[in-house]
């Protein structure tokens, strides 16, 4: 008969002198042993997946949040999208009343609406996930898109605007438009029998009669080229203007600028006078054409608005 083996397992308690002590057959105590341990495992793994599960819910309730949150964010930033494009419309309307106020060829309205084909740009990045949201971004991207586009265009038609309204206004200030003084027109332009000499002569511009000391003013910006005595003109002013006309004030008593000062559309130069070949006191006047080479009748610059002028001169 063979001898079993067995484990002892003795309990001691610390205040006391008394033990209990147990006998366990070996197989048994490796059952239990076994048993033990499976039950730690277990125990153990139940931890873990319910910490793994309490993980993952806390997760997706962050995903949730963070998905609630974008979806807000592309509403607004839709909305955003929508008064941008409100006030570009202002913009473009206050372009256009100001381009029919001036005269000017009105944007085409099918150019301003950016009309495209073809199939609008999608963005993948989130159809695995939400269609909702799928739906929402790519939405708001190609708004941006044409957001976008209409920022560059109405950009471009300003920038042409101002440049053409600022080159109208340079044209207009060199060009001569206003009187030159105020007075009666004694002579006009064209052929007349000279007051003096008493012979049919070509009077190359217009006379214009006042007080001695009448201011003359430029009728256009310019740089003065000669401000001196000049024979029967006697003293005499003459400007040359960067639109391609040439001015001439003659029979001046005093002279207030010097050859080289620049000057202004409608500021004082010289006053009315009775020098060289005159019979009284007057301003003779002439305009002259440099491109071709001759005067032409003052008149024709009296008092024009700068949408004719520009139309005259530069087709715009």
């Amino acid at each position: 008969m063979s001898l079993q083996r067995k484990w002892y397992i003795t309990f001691m308690q610390t205040d006391s002198s008394r033990s209990v002590c147990l006998s366990v057959n070996k197989n048994i105590g490796h059952l239990l042993v076994l048993f033990f341990i499976l039950i730690v495992i277990a125990f153990a793994s139940g931890a873990f997946y319910v910490w793994k599960k309490n993980s993952d819910l806390a997760e997706l309730s962050k995903l949730q949040k963070e998905n609630t949150l974008l979806r807000e964010r592309l509403t607004h930033f839709s909305t955003q999208m929508d008064s941008i494009l409100i006030k570009i419309r202002i913009m473009e309307n206050w372009e256009d009343d100001l381009r029919e106020d001036k005269k000017l060829k009105i944007i085409n309205p099918d150019i301003r609406a950016l009309g495209s084909g073809g199939e609008p740009f999608i963005d993948p990045t989130f159809i695995a996930f939400d269609a909702g949201l799928h739906n929402l971004y790519n939405h708001n991207v190609n708004r941006l898109s044409y957001v976008m586009s209409k920022i560059s265009l109405t950009y471009e038609t300003h920038f042409d605007l101002i440049t053409l309204l600022q080159t109208r206004e340079s044209l207009f200030n060199s060009t001569p438009s206003i009187m030159p003084t105020f007075g009666k027109v004694t002579d006009r332009y064209g052929y007349r029998i000279h007051p003096v000499f008493r012979y049919k002569t070509f009077h190359a511009g217009i006379d214009i009669a006042n007080d001695k000391g009448t201011p003359i003013y430029a009728t256009a910006d310019g740089t003065v080229s000669f401000a001196s005595k000049s024979g029967l003109s006697g003293n005499l002013v003459r400007i040359e203007h960067s639109s391609g006309y040439q001015t001439r004030y003659a029979h001046l008593d005093d002279i207030f600028v010097k050859a080289g000062d620049f000057v202004q559309k409608g500021q004082i130069i010289a006053s009315m006078g009775n020098s060289g070949n005159s019979t009284g006191n007057h301003l003779h006047y002439e305009v002259f054409e440099l491109k071709r080479g001759a005067t032409v009748d003052p008149r024709r610059h009296f008092n024009v608005k700068e949408e004719d002028i520009t139309i005259a001169q530069s087709g715009f």
